[in-house]
């Protein structure tokens, strides 16, 4: 963000570590008066296509993947045969 009074930047490291990706995020929020830093740690689980599949099936959801997806990344769409219609 890039306002008269109020300059907002982020900055980001990643690392994987084991099956985790994490990402420590660094903001910087500046006012004519102040500057704050805050951070805020994401960690995110790496999983294979087939990981993903096997915990929707194992909770019970018929599910499909679309590779393409909303944005070009995939999209795993998961139903269950539990869900009514009122």
């Amino acid at each position: 963000m890039d306002e008269p009074d109020l300059k907002v930047a982020r900055f980001s490291i990643s690392k994987a570590r084991g099956k985790l990706s994490v990402l420590d995020l660094h903001h910087l929020v500046a006012t004519p008066n102040r500057i704050e830093h805050f951070v805020e740690r994401l960690e995110m689980g790496l999983f294979t296509r087939d990981e993903y599949l096997d915990a929707f099936r194992s909770a019970g959801l018929e599910v499909e993947y679309d590779s393409e997806g909303l944005m070009g990344r995939g999209l795993y769409l998961g139903t269950s045969a539990l869900a009514t219609v009122r």
